[in-house]
């Protein structure tokens, strides 16, 4: 048994006469054989010595599912995945559910991930929206982080963008190498006015295998915002390596836009020629309506020209133009404090352009938004 689950045992059974905590009896061997049985499988060992402790219950980290096969266990669970999801139940690499969160997804293992259970990965699962992402490398990382959580000042305290903050940072002490938490870090560090720190987070969690592959546009937004070549090419690079649709989908952007960002970086660079290559490999995957932007760039920036105008988001801009600078500056900021003006508008909104000609739009990213 791994340290973070005795911790996790230890921390959860001295409080088991707390208010928010109902532990259920321990498991019985005919509660384990049956799910056993029904999966094809055994579940991981540290699951199974926690459950053998208390069959499932309310937790503050939400509700630790029994074993079992009944309504409301692992197995029942299970089944009410694939049917969800069209599979089969007797899928060996079906998602195995294990907790429900207070937010309503599904922690899981991934049995997809190899053949050996106590290796298995934890993602988070949500069926409205049918995607998962990993949460946790392991399930004693997931036991580690809860009672890191119950024990820190934080525990009980109102949610804030400074517990988010905190939250997230130790997630990322406990493990480090999962781009969920480093995501959290990055969002509450961009939301607290924190733009290099939140650009740094970004990037980490980029670098991360498996990554979240939205970072990197992300941090691509705020590196052209700050200026920041360097973190621009680390985050561009990996945008514009080969993807099919359905991974452009992830990262929540496509080859035009991303060209249309990195073109006044390229301007601006002392050596273009790494960036132009980039252009290229964005030109290379673009589709009918975007190939001829990205080759638009491509020329303006070889024949020393102006950039061509970036294509409008939206029908109309949020902070319209106004012919007094100063009063379009105020409305901006007020509008980026607010959370009606993001980063996309800054760099990607032609009325912004302008404004960005004639204001320092890093000052914006300054600005504290609270929750």
């Amino acid at each position: 048994m791994h340290r973070g689950v005795r911790e996790f045992i230890r921390w959860v059974e001295a409080h088991r006469d707390d208010a928010e905590i109902q532990l259920n009896p321990p498991a019985t061997t005919s509660d384990i054989a049956a799910l056993e049985q029904m999966l094809g499988g055994p579940i991981p060992a540290d699951l199974r010595f926690v459950l053998t402790r208390f069959n499932g219950g309310v937790l503050p980290a939400g509700e630790l599912l029994p074993a079992g096969i009944e309504p409301g266990t692992i197995g029942h669970t299970v089944r009410e995945y694939a049917e969800a999801v069209g599979g089969d139940f007797l899928d060996t690499e079906l998602l195995l559910p294990f907790h429900k969160t207070p937010e309503g997804s599904l922690l899981a293992f991934d049995r997809s991930a190899g053949p050996v259970s106590d290796t298995w990965p934890v993602v988070d699962y949500y069926q409205d929206l049918d995607e998962h992402r990993l949460m946790y490398r392991t399930f004693d990382g997931w036991c580690r982080v809860c009672v890191a959580e119950w024990t820190s000042d934080d525990f009980g305290a109102d949610f804030t963008l400074e517990t988010y903050l905190r939250s997230g940072q130790r997630h990322a002490e406990v493990e480090p190498d999962v781009a969920t938490a480093h995501a959290t870090v990055a969002h509450a560090l961009k939301r607290s006015g924190r733009p290099a720190d939140s650009l740094a987070a970004y990037l980490q969690a980029a670098r991360c295998v498996p990554p979240l592959p939205w970072c990197d546009w992300e941090a691509l937004k705020i590196a052209a915002i700050l200026d920041d070549e360097a973190s621009a090419r680390e985050a561009a690079t990996r945008l514009a390596s080969y993807a099919p649709a359905a991974r452009w989908a992830q990262r929540e952007t496509s080859p035009g836009r991303v060209a249309e960002v990195l073109g006044p970086i390229v301007r601006r660079s002392g050596d273009p020629k790494p960036l132009l290559r980039l252009l290229e490999q964005l030109k290379a995957q673009a589709d009918e309506e975007e190939g001829p932007v990205v080759e638009a760039i491509l020329e303006a920036l070889h024949a020393g020209k102006d950039l061509p105008p970036v294509r409008p988001l939206r029908e109309q801009s949020v902070v319209p133009h106004v012919p007094d600078v100063d009063a379009w500056w105020e409305a901006s900021q007020a509008a980026y404090a607010e959370g009606r003006l993001r980063d996309d508008d800054l760099l990607l909104d032609p009325d912004m352009v302008r404004l960005g000609r004639l204001r320092p739009f890093a000052e914006l990213l300054h600005i504290r938004r609270g929750f």
